[in-house]
């Protein structure tokens, strides 16, 4: 079922920037709570799109794909602004659609962080929505989302260094893992997929760089997804923030029914990054991505 806003990618629109910009606090209703998934390991895909929004196919083909790939629970998150209006459709449908999947469905959406606050370009009324998919789509900078060549430019003329680049990131994204809307789960969706397009890049990432992020997923229970499609965040990255205790999770990204629950990049990356703890109670949990309640 496409949405009246299935019309390209809602990443690349308009920017929401100053007042029209999403405020958590009036974020809508918050869902009814429902029990959780049990703890099945890697068989949950977190980042998944359909035609809702710029996704290929439809909700009933996405699911298919899911359960062909052996997913015992798919996160659909397609993509929003603070002007979607699509949603009480969507919710309607992933609703629907619960009657019948045999696996556990949980209805998302995917926004950009805006700016080193961590304001989050999400519509005010969210009811229905349980998950939230935190995105650098853009580079959060104080004054709002820049595109990658603004900030390449801004790194190229020296007005900006590469180390307050990135700490600039980090802290808009632990900011944001922090404004996500009560009631609602969330990830981190694709952490520094926006570094190389601005020219950076995660060599210099280290454990004092992430304690603003690893505090603020380990406050609240928020992971650290695993990429698919953009590769990221690296191994070492990844490595870090599950030693700093911080769940990482596992995300397709897919934008066509084919790709969900297929990671084969990811599934090597999470093993590399988990192996020092390895066969751990920790661990498992950790490398899950899966091991909690969804809204409970």
């Amino acid at each position: 079922m496409t949405g009246p806003e299935a019309t390209g990618p809602q990443a690349d629109g308009p920017e929401a920037t100053g007042a029209e910009a999403v405020r958590s606090e009036a974020a809508g209703p918050a869902p009814a709570r429902r029990p959780g998934p049990p703890g099945t390991g890697p068989r949950t895909d977190l980042h998944t799109h359909t035609d809702f929004s710029d996704g290929h196919d439809t909700l009933d083909a996405v699911i298919r794909a899911a359960v062909d790939a052996g997913l015992d629970t798919l996160v659909v998150t397609d993509h929003v602004r603070v002007d979607t209006t699509y949603l009480p459709v969507y919710v309607a449908a992933v609703d629907a659609a619960r009657a019948t999947a045999p696996l556990t469905l949980v209805c998302g959406v995917e926004a950009k962080i805006l700016d080193t606050a961590g304001r989050i370009d999400l519509p005010e009324d969210l009811t229905g929505i349980e998950h939230v998919a935190l995105a650098d789509h853009r580079f959060p900078l104080p004054d709002g989302p820049a595109h990658p060549d603004t900030v390449r430019a801004l790194l190229d003329e020296g007005r900006l260094s590469a180390d307050e680049a990135l700490a600039m990131l980090v802290l808009a994204t632990a900011r944001a893992v922090e404004r996500v809307p009560a009631g609602r789960t969330a990830h981190v969706a694709h952490l520094f997929s926006v570094l190389p397009k601005v020219g950076l890049d995660e060599t210099t990432v280290d454990a004092s760089l992430l304690e603003p992020l690893v505090r603020a997923c380990r406050a609240r229970d928020v992971a650290v997804e695993l990429n698919e499609k953009w590769r990221c965040p690296s191994v070492r990255t990844a490595r870090l923030l599950h030693r700093a205790g911080v769940r990482l999770g596992t995300g397709s990204d897919a934008h066509r029914a084919e790709a969900v629950g297929r990671f084969p990049w990811v599934s090597a990356a999470l093993a590399e990054a988990t192996a020092a703890e390895a066969g751990t109670e920790q661990a498992t949990t950790a490398a899950a991505g899966t091991e909690r309640r969804w809204m409970s």
